[in-house]
């Protein structure tokens, strides 16, 4: 039945003549691929690179084709993930130290460098032995200040250095509003203030 300008449809002619299908591709299993792939680090970074003695710091990484994460010093086993952060809190400069493990044992590992410096300066106590007096009374200020260089009081004109707590005292006349002031190193400070009302 065939004849010039007439041919069997492509489907028909396989199945009449048996066609095979062209050969596939060799690949190795999914689970060989995956643990022959490299691990990476593809970032590592702080979100600060210079934190105060006593303060902690966020460290964010992420990984890929990784099995095992831990971070040091000291070790700490972290998840294998795109991206993930977690708190440290170096007492001194430290450089830790990221590492990422696949699941045949290959390994890379990425630094990182934290600085630490000088505690923040911080009030952490102000006490008045009255708040509500007599013009001419005694009044009493004492302070407690952790990192701090000097510490004044306005608009007494005290000033104490080197020292962690102290008191001023005043007789004010009016109502008055005192301003402790600890400062540290560089523009680092803490400031509080309390009024002191003069009936």
């Amino acid at each position: 039945m065939s004849g010039p300008g007439w041919a069997l449809p492509a489907v028909v002619a396989c199945v009449l003549t048996g066609c095979s299908e062209p050969p596939k591709q060799a690949t190795a299993p999914a689970g060989k691929a995956a643990a022959d792939l490299e691990p990476k680090i593809t970032q590592l970074y702080t979100t600060v690179p210079k934190v105060a003695r006593g303060e902690t710091a966020l460290l964010c990484y992420g990984v890929e084709n990784a099995r095992t994460v831990w971070l040091s010093p000291p070790r700490h086993e972290l998840s294998a993930a795109l991206t993930r952060c977690v708190e440290v809190a170096p007492e001194a400069d430290t450089t830790y130290t990221l590492t990422a493990e696949s699941a045949s044992g290959k390994s890379i590992t990425r630094e990182l460098k934290i600085a630490v410096g000088a505690g923040r300066v911080k009030i952490g106590n102000v006490t008045m032995s009255a708040l509500d007096v007599h013009a001419g009374d005694l009044v009493s200020i004492c302070w407690e200040a952790a990192n701090a260089r000097a510490v004044t009081i306005e608009p007494i004109n005290y000033r104490r250095q080197g020292a962690a707590k102290g008191c001023a005292t005043d007789q004010p006349r009016k109502t008055t509003t005192y301003v402790i002031t600890a400062s540290g190193s560089g523009d680092d400070r803490d400031q509080e203030k309390v009024t002191v009302k003069v009936r």
